[in-house]
């Protein structure tokens, strides 16, 4: 009996190893989600480019695509300068900047815009319509999120 109780637990824990190990080996690491948020509007930023590395495993996507092209056919988010932009990730990372780039002429218009949350009045924005490149760092990887904004400033 108590060989049969000693096998069957040792089975057990040799599965569980098995399917523990089985596990990490397909384990890749994922972007996290991030929501962009101002006033009552939201967005889903999606992620583009990425690399990562997390418990021993990496991952890592490149688009190959500039980010006026990523987000073309997207909902704009609507902001005026004053309003804060707000990002909601899985996990905060330590570091986000900010590129707007010109839908019009796909050319960068404002380079490393800093701040969390976003005020886009600290770095003089004016109106139009932008790809925002958000680039978020991790002690464990960076992502580069897109998404599409106008800029409207009512007081002109």
């Amino acid at each position: 009996m108590k060989k049969t109780v000693l096998s069957l637990t040792g089975a057990v824990l040799i599965l569980l190893i098995i399917s523990a190990i089985a596990g990490y080996c397909k384990y890749r690491p994922k972007p996290s989600e991030l929501e962009v948020l101002v006033n009552n509007q939201s967005a889903i930023a999606e992620p583009g480019t990425y690399s990562l590395n997390k418990w021993g495993r990496t991952a890592a996507d490149d688009t190959y695509s500039d980010p006026v092209t990523l987000v073309l056919n997207d909902d704009p988010i609507v902001v005026a300068p004053t309003e804060e932009i707000k990002l909601e990730f899985e996990k905060p990372p330590e570091t986000v900047k900010y590129y707007l780039w010109d839908v019009r002429t796909g050319k960068l218009a404002y380079k490393g815009l800093k701040g969390y949350p976003l005020k886009l009045e600290d770095s003089n924005v004016e109106s139009g319509d932008y790809a925002m490149e958000i680039r978020a760092k991790w002690e464990y990887g960076y992502v580069l999120y897109n998404t599409r904004i106008i800029v409207y400033n009512d007081t002109k």
